[in-house]
């Protein structure tokens, strides 16, 4: 671009750059510093929940032990009694010295002796003292306090049974009685500790629902303030020459595929949530706690890169060897909860491991057409297939994207790379998807066919030529 035009556009845009910067950068915080103490809220939930858990385990088991003690008179059972009452015994120490904030050291080595995992302790103890006051967590305290009582209870019971066999004083009748408290007794505590997750579990569910709802406002103000700045930014340069009405354009298309990408993380992050929803098991949660972070990573990223676009217009092309099976991997892994996707069998033939060429355009042609194969797929197929290949060619990288999904039908083969072209039968798409392929690829150097019969199946071909 000339000097002169280019200082004209810089007069223009300096003031909206840099509030836009300042804008998406103060969104962009806000949206890692509140998911950071999300998922440090919800994980420290997942370790109470595990806490409860050793707890059940530790009072189930000493009562059995005090039964079998019961019947046997045998002092290993005693002795096994005493030691699996420590859990929960431990877990009462915790509370007490979190109600009166005690000695930190204190409660880690209680909550160790409670078979709490130690990199769960920080989080345990930050979460106490910081909701100790909100109803989800004030309510779990209380049935805590209240199942602490009855292991208290337990625990004189086995002292009362001790004493009486000792003595050898114990009574068939005694004997018939104190099993009946034991019994009573680990039925009043399996509801209490059905309670405390019950609590903790409803907080879990209710943080994962404020997450979205937060990130997806964030995304929507973020896309709005976006496109509010690009309507700007065409109105001031309508007038100049051709190369600001060019460059114009391409910020409007870019805009566009942002609105796209921005929604994926979100896309993601529901499914993930309504799965966890329905998720008991701590080490599934944290599975998906890693899966949404991993979609908000992807996010944050692209938000840094409509920072970069908006300082310098156009993203020049980066040569750096990309990790075909790797990249095909991750686009597969970012759409495994898109609907029918788990019912797909996906395949691939990587003759062409690592190739020379830009990776973030690579990810980003992989990404429309595998997402396109699964959202295009035919149900009503016994079988339903997506087969990727890459291969070397004539100095180029070859990549095929065949599936066996609805197909396209022949007249509308000529038209589905324009931007917002959906066909009449279609409301999957937003008709961008592969209008960002087709720029994507010719940004390459590159060609796209496609190859497509109705109730087929359809591939794609691309012939990437290689940046030596």
């Amino acid at each position: 671009m000339p000097r002169s035009y280019l200082n004209t556009f810089n007069k223009l845009t300096q003031r909206h750059v840099i509030s836009f910067v300042l804008f998406v950068f103060l969104c962009s915080s806000i949206l890692i510093v509140t998911n950071y103490y999300t998922l440090k809220t919800v994980s420290a939930v997942r370790a109470y929940i595990n806490g409860e858990s050793q707890y059940s385990k530790g009072e189930k088991e000493a009562a059995r032990n005090l039964i079998m003690y019961i019947n046997t008179e045998e002092p290993e059972y005693w002795n096994k009694f005493q030691q699996a009452l420590q859990v929960p015994l431990s877990d009462s120490i915790v509370r007490v010295e979190l109600t009166k904030n005690g000695d930190v050291a204190v409660i880690k080595r209680a909550l160790i002796a409670g078979q709490s995992h130690e990199e769960d302790l920080e989080g345990m103890i930050w979460l106490f003292h910081t909701f100790n006051k909100v109803s989800f967590m004030k309510n779990a305290i209380n049935t805590w306090q209240e199942a602490d009582i009855l292991i208290g209870l337990k625990r004189q019971l086995g002292d009362r049974v001790h004493q009486l066999i000792s003595k050898q004083e114990m009574t068939e009748e005694q004997r018939k009685e104190i099993i009946a408290s034991i019994n009573a007794n680990t039925t009043e505590l399996t509801l209490k500790e059905k309670d405390f997750s019950g609590n903790l579990g409803t907080a879990a569910r209710a943080i994962n629902t404020y997450l979205f709802y937060f990130n997806f406002l964030m995304t929507i103000i973020i896309i709005g303030i976006a496109s509010t700045y690009a309507i700007s930014m065409i109105k001031k340069l309508k007038n100049q020459n051709e190369i600001l009405m060019n460059t114009n354009n391409e910020l409007d298309k870019f805009v566009y595929s942002a609105s796209h990408d921005l929604r994926a993380p979100i896309t993601s992050l529901k499914g993930l949530i309504e799965i966890a929803k329905e998720e008991t098991d701590p080490e599934i949660i944290q599975q998906y706690l890693y899966l949404m972070k991993e979609s908000l990573n992807k996010q944050d990223e692209f938000i840094r890169e409509i920072i970069d676009f908006s300082r310098n217009k156009r993203k020049e092309i980066v040569r750096q060897p990309v990790n075909l099976s790797k990249t095909i991997d991750q686009v597969i892994r970012h759409h495994c909860y898109m609907p029918n996707a788990n019912n797909i069998n996906i395949t691939k033939d990587i003759l062409l491991e690592t190739i020379p060429s830009d990776p973030l355009r690579i990810e980003i042609i992989l990404n429309n057409l595998i997402s396109n194969a699964i959202k295009y797929s035919d149900e009503k197929k016994e079988r339903m297939t997506i087969h990727i290949k890459t291969y070397l060619e004539n100095h180029s990288a070859i990549m095929e994207i065949a599936d066996n999904g609805v197909g396209i039908k022949k007249e509308n083969l000529s038209s589905i790379f324009q931007m917002f072209y959906v066909t009449q039968n279609s409301n999957k798409g937003t008709g961008l998807g592969l209008y960002i392929v087709q720029e994507t690829v010719a940004k390459l150097q590159g060609s796209i066919l496609v190859e497509s019969e109705l109730h087929k199946g359809t591939k794609f071909t691309l012939q990437i030529p290689l940046l030596l």
